[in-house]
């Protein structure tokens, strides 16, 4: 068996305004699923699956805080990266949201990719593959 990623989970403080930015980001996602935990460690906490029939991301309300900006040197995840078959289409349909792209990524000929950062300074990674040979998709030569 080929193992890959399944879901990821993320506490926020605000977990609506992330599912508006995924579901405008991908209109192909959807709310999978979602319920309360009640006193749940001290808090009542809301989740949702976010994602598709293969691949969610788990959020939850009950984070205290904002996560630090992404430049700095924290230890945690950076950003969660997704593949989308049109960056250009995705990122206008963004714009066309109200979300802001925070910059681009490096160039390179076999792949292009953009990055956000929502309200929790939650950053997400688009990325577009030009090719399907996995020698050019992994390339890291550039």
């Amino acid at each position: 068996m080929n193992g890959y990623i399944e879901h990821a989970n993320i506490t926020l403080i605000n977990p609506r305004h992330t599912i508006e930015f995924l579901l405008a980001a991908l209109p192909d996602w959807k709310i999978r699923g979602q319920g309360r935990m009640e006193n749940w460690h001290g808090k009542d906490v809301e989740w949702f699956h976010v994602g598709n029939e293969h691949c969610y991301i788990a959020l939850q309300s009950g984070g205290d805080k904002t996560l630090p900006d992404w430049t700095t040197h924290w230890t945690g995840v950076k950003h969660i990266g997704i593949a989308v078959d049109d960056l250009s289409t995705l990122v206008e349909r963004l714009s066309n949201a109200g979300f802001e792209l925070d910059h681009w990524g490096g160039e390179h000929p076999h792949r292009r990719s953009a990055y956000y950062v929502d309200e929790h300074n939650m950053q997400f990674e688009f990325v577009e593959y030009f090719s399907e040979l996995p020698s050019e998709r992994n390339d890291y030569s550039q």
